[in-house]
């Protein structure tokens, strides 16, 4: 799916815009604080339902109003869009809760909203798929897992989360006999090793596009000339190359009970990221860690194309942390992608026309919430 319109209304400073004409590639220049930010927010918001920002909505909400609303015109083919018939809209309001539409049927959930318009973003606080928690990072591999293969993986991730919800409750009691964490202990294991073998199948998948990807964005300047090459490893959160889930947790059983929580499983699942044998966060650069997340991301995106799910590609302050080159190289990726882009600057100078190639491009000039 592809953007035509977008309709955004007291989301922050932004009290009323109508983006027409939307191209392959948008670019959004302007200081800081005119709602270039905020722009991508919305188009976050319309996908999944929430801000990138904040989950809290009065936030969010133009001051002094109730509601925001975003609604965007979809296009499987870039065909005009009429009557309404193919538009997506959420409204979020602070006392009346969310609603979610989609050719004017409200949608029960999130779930339904996937593959409808996925969004990948690249902005700064993206360095934390390198930096941060594994959280982070099972939330990075779970997107694709989640829109190729929705369905199933949505639901065994519920019956997982149930399940692991009642063998802590069960745990955090104390002494019990283990006879009563059988049944949660084999729907743990039955769920798990599927969310398990899921997530390494697509990191398998992501890994071999990343390698290519991340070559041609610049890599890592070596400093001597046996420098090894940056390298990631899967952790499913157990040692499920020795030991089947059942078993590890029949073996850590008296550990949990001791710490009151389950220890081993996909939910403490992880990525390694290395280099020359150590943490990549320990090595790299900020703007070496930049270009290792855009080409993370945009492995994970041509993921999804290979299987037919096309979405957004936000990239908020593209100039920080990557130079020109970088910049460019990145482009040169996006080109060869059906993903729509947008992009924003402080500057229009920092986003060139020629990065664009063939693509067509539209540009936005914000001020105080305005779009010309």
């Amino acid at each position: 799916m592809r953007l035509q319109q977008l309709c955004i209304r007291h989301f922050r400073n932004i009290i009323k815009a109508d983006l027409t004409g939307l191209a392959d590639f948008n670019f959004i220049h302007g200081l800081n604080g005119s709602g270039k930010t905020s722009a991508l927010e919305a188009l976050h918001t319309l996908s999944v339902s929430h801000s990138f920002r904040s989950r809290k909505i009065k936030s969010v909400i133009t001051e002094d109003q109730d509601a925001l609303l975003v609604r965007g015109a979809l296009s499987p083919n870039n065909q005009a869009v009429e009557n309404g018939e193919d538009w997506l809209a959420v409204q979020r309001s602070r006392s009346r809760g969310t609603l979610v539409k989609y050719r004017q049927e409200r949608l029960a959930s999130v779930g339904d909203m996937a593959g409808l318009l996925p969004v990948q973003l690249i902005n700064p606080d993206s360095f934390a798929l390198i930096e941060g928690s594994p959280s982070v990072r099972r939330q990075f591999l779970d997107w694709s897992v989640f829109h190729v293969k929705h369905l199933d993986f949505y639901m065994f991730w519920q019956r997982y989360r149930k399940a692991l919800q009642q063998r802590n409750s069960l745990l955090r009691r104390g002494k019990i006999d283990k006879a009563l964490l059988a049944a949660w202990d084999n729907e743990i294991a039955v769920v798990g090793e599927k969310i398990a073998l899921q997530r390494q199948q697509q990191f398998n998948d992501l890994a071999v596009r990343f390698e290519s990807v991340y070559s041609r964005l610049g890599g890592i300047e070596p400093s001597e000339k046996d420098y090894p090459a940056f390298n990631m490893r899967f952790n499913a959160g157990w040692d499920n190359s020795q030991i089947s889930l059942l078993d590890s947790l029949a073996s850590s059983f008296e550990g949990d009970l001791r710490q009151g929580f389950t220890r081993h499983g996909p939910h403490r699942a992880d990525i390694d990221f290395r280099v020359n044998g150590r943490p990549a966060a320990e090595l790299l650069s900020r703007g070496q860690i930049k270009t290792v997340v855009c080409a993370l991301k945009i492995a994970q995106s041509q993921l999804l194309e290979a299987a037919g799910v096309t979405g957004i590609m936000l990239i908020d302050d593209l100039p920080a942390e990557l130079d020109a080159n970088r910049r460019a190289a990145l482009f040169a990726e996006l080109r060869n992608m059906q993903s729509q882009v947008y992009a924003t600057s402080i500057e229009s100078s920092e986003l060139d026309s020629s990065w664009c190639g063939g693509k067509t491009l539209k540009r936005f000039h914000v001020e105080r919430g305005s779009f010309f």
